[in-house]
Formats: C-alpha cells, structure tokens, sequence
C-alpha cells in the first residue's frame, strides 16, 4: 500500500483520509522518510500549531508568510510590507518536491485558496499531499452576510478542484482490534447515533473510575484540577524539573516562541514524584508511543544534582529509561539546490505528563489503554468522536455523564456532521486501502 501511494505521488497529489487510529500519522511519517532518504525536498506543514508540532513541521501561516490574513484582500495589502520574504519563499516553493499538509480539515477554504496563490507565485512543480479526516474537527466558523454561521471546508474552494487529488481512505483500525467497537465508531463519525451506539454508551455510565484510567475532559480546568489533586495524595517529595529552552533567532517574537512553547505537550515546568501515573508524549520505536502508560519508578541525578533520566515502569510490566526529548521551532531555508531547516530555538524537556487527565484536544494522535471520557462539556462538531476513538480498548473504556440534560437527546445534539462534509464523501470517488 505504501509502495502504491508513492507510486501515484509520481504523477498525482493526494488526499490521505481515515477515521482515527487507521495510521494516518504513520503512513505520513513513512512517506516523509522515504522521500528524505532520496534526497527529495520535503515540506511538513500542520494547519494548527499543535498538528505542526505532531508532524515535526512548521505552521501553514508561518511557512506562507500570512500573518494574520484571513482572506486575498488582506493578504494582497500585506505583501507589500514583505517584499524580501516573499522573494525567499518563492525560491524554496519552485524546489519543494512534496508538500505535506496535515489536520487538512481545520483548513478553511480561503485559506486553500491563498496557499494556491502562493504555489502559483512560487512556481510551484511539485506534488501536494494533504492529510485528515473531515468528519474530525473543522475549520473555524465562517460568518455570512446575514449573521449565520457556516463551515467553510478546504474541499469547497477553487484550489481544491485545482489540484485534482487522488482520494486514498484507509479504512482499517490499527488502534482497536474489536471490530464491534470500530464499527460503532464508523458510525459515529458519520454523524449516526442508532439505538445500538446508545445502548453501548449508555452502558458505560459510571460513578467509579479505576485507579489506573486516563480521564479525557473537554476543558483544561478540570484536566488541570484532577492531575493537581492526585499528585498531591502521593506522599513521596515533589520533584520540579524546568525546560531548558534557547531562543537562536534574535528576530524571533516572544509572543510567536511563547505560542509555539503552548502548542506542545511538553511542560515548561514538569511537577512529578516517585509513584506518580504519567503517560508519554511522543513515539520511540521500540520503547514507548504517544498516550502509553506507566509508573515513575527512580528520578535519577547526577552527582551536581540535576536531574539526567527518569525510569518508567510502563503498565506492560517492562522499565524504560526516559531522557529529555529536544522540539524544535524552525523554518524553512533554501541552501543551495536542498531545502534545509533553519532552528530559531529548542526547547528540551522530559516527554512526560502526569497521566490522570488530559483535554481531547491534547488527545489527538494518542492511543490510550484504561480510557474513561468525559462528556460533560462537548462543544465542538467530531470532538465526541474524536474522544471515543482515542481508546484501545472497549472493555477498558468508561464515561462520565452527569448533566440533566437526557443522555440520548445530549448525544443528538453533539454528534453534529455538516451536512456538506456528507456530501463531498459520498460524491468523491476514493481508493480504500488496508496498512
């Protein structure tokens, strides 16, 4: 299936697609890697900070140069101020040989349209993936003459059609193996709560949450509350390990490095104790992935005292050593014929977070065991989904519902699908593959 997508990347842009867990991120990744090691030029872009973050690139508007521009008209005005960037970004665009585009679905349709505009002034001759599902979670609301709110997907813009992507939807869970679960899934992610999904849902109610389960929230005030109580129960000392962090780039705003430092899940200031349950933060092959669990078994220091590695005994049973992991900001430089990344700054910082809560935002790309959702604050279209499809396990997953309001009619009113994300999945053809 890999061999077949860089195939049709020879001669076609594409559109990569799935439900949560069906291997996006890794099919992604892999794609990135291979086009690397051939010494083609890659640019990962994320259409937020954080899915710029996760895919190890830089922001759709920090790359194009868009400022704050939201539409042509604004972005015609402040080119003029930039004359100089623009000229440097032109030349990296004409020598990118594939552009990857991620969480697709938060990109509105006039931003497609001035990342067209922007392939076109920089001769753009390369091929274009873009990556998400947008059943997930959608662009900013767009405000029409009349005072009503719309969605504004990237699909309905010009620059769509333009591009004439190949659709490729991967349609096998690689998170979940129980099948009855996936299948509900699938329907929820179509907008579908059936009697079924309710029965299902409403069985996992519950008053009592184990120990050892991960609570998803909505909001960050109750994720904050909760992991602060718990931590506070462990009796063993706190230990306080700050982030070392380095600005490189003299031009480099504070409010842009703070925006960045806030897009990542790694804390600028890390409270920890021996005993305490805490999940990671990203993916080491062969040791850990992103929304794994464990127990802080030994904080080890150096004979000055400064803390070097933290063993984690993981819920498997098996003990890892975990060393600070460096993010970095960077962008895109043209040096010579390659295309090279800038660093503008580092921020180093143990990829650890205690593991008692977390917000569905912060959830995406996690696959997490002991899953208990929260439901009590749902407020945007695909965020139940997306919350759901975060667990391994059905046996293993719980939720929290304690709102008047009826279960069933509360589930109606969340599980909200556009009604033109519908269509466009019914009328594209797409080429369903299995990894």
């Amino acid at each position: 299936m890999l061999n077949h997508i860089l195939e049709l990347l020879k001669e076609h842009n594409i559109f990569l697609t799935g439900g949560g867990g069906v291997g996006k991120s890794y099919m992604t990744t892999k794609i990135m890697h291979i086009y690397s090691k051939n010494n083609k030029r890659v640019v990962a872009l994320g259409s937020t900070g954080i899915s710029a973050v996760g895919i190890g690139g830089v922001s759709i508007h920090s790359f194009f140069k868009f400022g704050i521009c939201s539409n042509y008209l604004e972005l015609n005005l402040f080119d003029k101020k930039q004359k100089e960037k623009l000229k440097e970004l032109f030349n990296i665009i004409k020598n990118i040989d594939l552009l990857i585009i991620d969480e697709i679905s938060m990109v509105s349709a006039d931003l497609m349209e001035m990342i067209w505009l922007r392939l076109m002034q920089g001769s753009f001759s390369g091929r274009v993936m873009v990556v998400g599902d947008f059943y997930q979670l959608p662009p900013v609301k767009k405000q029409d003459s009349i005072g009503l709110f719309n969605f504004n997907y990237a699909f309905s813009s010009t620059a769509w059609y333009n591009l004439k992507f190949i659709n490729i939807e991967l349609v096998v869970s690689k998170r979940t193996s129980d099948m009855q679960f996936y299948s509900m899934l699938s329907r929820l992610r179509l907008g579908i709560i059936d009697s079924e999904i309710y029965r299902a849902l409403n069985s996992k109610i519950t008053n009592t949450i184990p120990n050892d389960s991960i609570i998803l929230f909505g909001r960050n005030i109750e994720a904050d509350m909760l992991n602060a109580k718990k931590l506070a129960q462990i009796q063993n000392p706190l230990v306080k390990i700050k982030a070392n962090e380095k600005i490189y780039d003299d031009n480099l705003h504070k409010d842009a490095y703070d925006k960045w430092v806030n897009n990542l899940n790694a804390l600028r200031e890390l409270e920890i104790k021996k005993d305490a349950k805490v999940m990671f933060l990203c993916n080491k092959w062969g040791e850990y992935y992103n929304g794994e669990q464990g127990k802080i078994q030994e904080i080890n220091q150096d004979s000055s005292g400064e803390i070097i590695s933290i063993n984690v005994l993981k819920d498997n049973g098996v003990v890892v050593e975990v060393v600070p992991f460096t993010y970095w900001l960077f962008e895109y430089k043209k040096d010579g014929q390659d295309i090279k990344e800038n660093i503008r700054a580092e921020f180093v910082q143990f990829p650890l977070k205690l593991a008692y809560a977390i917000t569905i935002h912060k959830s995406q790309g996690m696959s997490i065991k002991r899953l208990v959702c929260n439901l009590n604050h749902i407020f945007a279209n695909g965020q139940l989904y997306v919350a759901l499809s975060r667990a391994i396990s059905w046996d293993e997953l719980g939720i929290i519902y304690t709102r008047s309001k009826d279960f069933y009619s509360y589930l109606k009113s969340v599980v909200n699908i556009d009604q033109s994300v519908n269509e466009f999945y019914a009328k594209e053809k797409f080429i369903r593959e299995k990894i």
